[in-house]
């Protein structure tokens, strides 16, 4: 998959990087991000999909109805949305997320499971490397090696996904009016 960048991803590379210094808000979130580098493997994998699996309930959560059953459906025990793998589908399955931006969060997905799950892991393996291989990342990238294409797949689906809550927030579903036999009742 990873056989060269597209041309919208370049230009998306470079707006990000002149984003990041001119933002606050951005420059905050590079912060963390940049401490990142001093993790393990591990740590690199973990941390960097969960600011990714937080992204992605909010922004379910700024979708649905603002309400007990919404907030039940994305937290507790056997929460339908209470995984990552289901909130990377609900958000797709609504139209929250672009193909591009499920399969990026997929891939990430199953790099970090690899982490969370094996005790002798790192971005040598070569099951790690050949995921990360599968990653879309810019050009710069592209020939890094897994660890560094890891980290720039992650912050570009971060970036690409930061602000969305906010967007779809906007679009938050509201109760619907229905007729039915209990109104009439």
């Amino acid at each position: 998959m990873n056989e060269k960048a597209p041309e919208w991803l370049e230009a998306y590379a470079i707006a990000r990087d002149e984003i990041w210094e001119k933002d606050p808000h951005f420059k905050g979130f590079l912060t963390a991000l940049q401490e990142l580098n001093e993790e393990t493997d591990r740590g690199v994998a973990l941390v960097a999909t969960s600011f990714l699996d937080k992204l992605l309930m909010d922004t379910l959560a700024a979708f649905l109805i603002e309400n007990a059953s919404a907030r039940a459906l994305l937290s507790g025990f056997n929460a339908p949305f209470g995984g990552f793998s289901t909130r990377i589908a609900g958000c797709l399955a609504m139209g929250l997320i672009t193909n591009h931006e499920a399969q990026q969060c997929e891939i990430l997905r199953k790099v970090r499971n690899r982490f969370a799950h094996e005790v002798e892991m790192n971005f040598n393996t070569d099951s790690v490397k050949a995921l990360c291989n599968n990653l879309l990342v810019p050009e710069r990238d592209k020939d890094g090696d897994a660890r560094r294409k890891f980290m720039s797949g992650a912050m570009m689906a971060l970036i690409a996904l930061l602000n969305r809550p906010h967007e779809v927030g906007k679009r938050r579903l509201t109760p619907g009016e229905w007729k039915s036999s209990l109104a009439s009742a």
